[in-house]
Order: C-alpha cells, then sequence, then structure tokens
C-alpha cells in the first residue's frame, strides 16, 4: 500500500517552483546582514525594518501607528483613514479580543476616545495598566489566517498555514511544508487544514479571494527559501476577504545561517 501511494505521488503533477515577480534578493540581502551585523545573537527587526524586508518580496505589511494617549491616537486615525482598530502593543495582547485587547472598526473621534478609556481601565485590572497601544486602519472583513516560518537546521524553512485563532491555538489545525515549495504544494496547504471550508463559502458566506492568500503564503515561503538567516516569521493575522488579502502584523526574527541544504526536500528531475 506504502509502495501505491509512493507511486501515485510520483505521478501526480507537482506543479511548477515558486518565482513571484518584483522580488529584489540583492536589497533583502542587504537588509539582513546589516541587521546582523548591529548584534550578536539572535535579532528581532522592528517594525519598520520588518516591513521593508517583506517589501522585498512583495508583501505588503499595513502600517500600525503608536498611540500613546487620545490625542496621538486621534492623530494616527487621521493619517491612517477612518474606521479604524485599535490594539495593544503587547504580544500577549496584540490579537486578544477576549482579554480586550483589541477594538474594531472605530468610526470617528469620540468612539476612540471612549474605547482607549476604557481599554486602559480594563488592562490596569489585568495587571497591563502600562500597555501601550498602536492604531492601525481597518482591512475588509474576511477570515484572519496566520503564516508562520522557522528555520531547522535538518530540513532548512518549514512553512506553517492556519486560520488563525482556536483553530490553530487550541487544536493544532495547522499544515506545513518544506521549501522549496510550488503552486501545488501552496494550494495543497490552504485546502489541508480542516478548518479550511471557511475560506470556500462555508454554510452560505461568500468564497473568499482565496487566490490572493496563497500569493501571500507563496511570497512568505519564497523569503524563507532565500534566506536562512530569518530564524522565525510570522505574519499574523493575514485577513482574507471576497477581494485581496492583508498583512496586519508581522514579525521576523534572524540569527546567523546554519543550514544544511543536502538533505532538504526538491522535486525529482
Amino acid at each position: 500500500a506504502a509502495a501505491a501511494r509512493y507511486g501515485a505521488w510520483r505521478a501526480t503533477d507537482r506543479g511548477r517552483p515558486l518565482d513571484p515577480d518584483g522580488v529584489d534578493r540583492a536589497r533583502a540581502r542587504a537588509l539582513v546582514e546589516a541587521a546582523l551585523s548591529r548584534g550578536s545573537g539572535p535579532v528581532r527587526l522592528d517594525q519598520e525594518q520588518t516591513a521593508d524586508l517583506l517589501a522585498c518580496y512583495g508583501l505588503h505589511l499595513w502600517p500600525a501607528l503608536p498611540a500613546d494617549d487620545v490625542d496621538s491616537a486621534c492623530a494616527a486615525a487621521e493619517r491612517l483613514g477612518w474606521p479604524v482598530a485599535l490594539k495593544a502593543a503587547a504580544d500577549h495582547l496584540r490579537h486578544r479580543i477576549d482579554l480586550g485587547g483589541v477594538r474594531l472598526d472605530i468610526a470617528g473621534p469620540e468612539e476612540l476616545t471612549e474605547d482607549l478609556t476604557q481599554m486602559r481601565e480594563h488592562l490596569a485590572d489585568l495587571g497591563a495598566g502600562d500597555a501601550r497601544f498602536e492604531v492601525q486602519r481597518m482591512a475588509p472583513g474576511g477570515v484572519a489566517c496566520v503564516i508562520r516560518t522557522s528555520e531547522d537546521p535538518r530540513f532548512g524553512p518549514v512553512v506553517a498555514f492556519g486560520l488563525a485563532g482556536d483553530a490553530v491555538d487550541l487544536l493544532g489545525d495547522v499544515s506545513y511544508g518544506v521549501a522549496p515549495l510550488t503552486d501545488v504544494d501552496v494550494s495543497e496547504m490552504v485546502r489541508a487544514v480542516r478548518a479550511g471550508p471557511r475560506l470556500f463559502g462555508y454554510r452560505g458566506l461568500p468564497a473568499l479571494d482565496v487566490g490572493a492568500l496563497e500569493e501571500v503564503l507563496a511570497r512568505a515561503a519564497t523569503l524563507a527559501e532565500d534566506l536562512p538567516e530569518v530564524y522565525a516569521l510570522e505574519l499574523h493575522p493575514v485577513v482574507v476577504a471576497e477581494h485581496g488579502a492583508a498583512v496586519l502584523g508581522g514579525r521576523i526574527e534572524l540569527a546567523g545561517a546554519g543550514r544544511a541544504d543536502g538533505a532538504r526536500r526538491a522535486l525529482p528531475e
């Protein structure tokens, strides 16, 4: 049976290796080397550096502006455009609507002032009274996903995909691939998660722009393949709507390259 399954896999069209357009590998390499030269050991990029490196691979990270008080929050919202989302900037609160760390679809200054005041009081009760905040323009409604890559010394860049929230955090509903990937690999990863039907018109909901989501996943996988110094990458959330996919949050950690290329998977010739 195993031989039959392997034969079927070998006979299946595995697609074409990923080759997204608009990639600036030379600039990406320069950014990575510059960041690593400024410190020893793992380096976590700030948001500007993260956005710059992602942009080299055609990934647009939506800006989030810091907001220390009502005036700066309203100024950020005016600059980005209403409606906006207000988020606690701490890592353990950034995506936690259940903990009161996020307020969405804020339409104007009065609502933003009220929400910021309430969030400060609520987070103080949770022991996070010194929480910092960020303002970000609201993305079109859709399904939030998470894309991660990690550098394994034996396998190279491991790429993970799932629908954000309980599906990933509690149920481990995640699909994996080892770069280099193909377009077929990317398509299968999106469809392999059990919560995947939510992307395709589940129970009368509109079908979402899965093609745009696959483009984000493909570009993230290509970045991880090209840059072994990217020790960890996380795009969270990636909100896929009826038209387009928005990368609302990103995190990149760099470390010295230690990849052993010989054992990594490659398509048979």
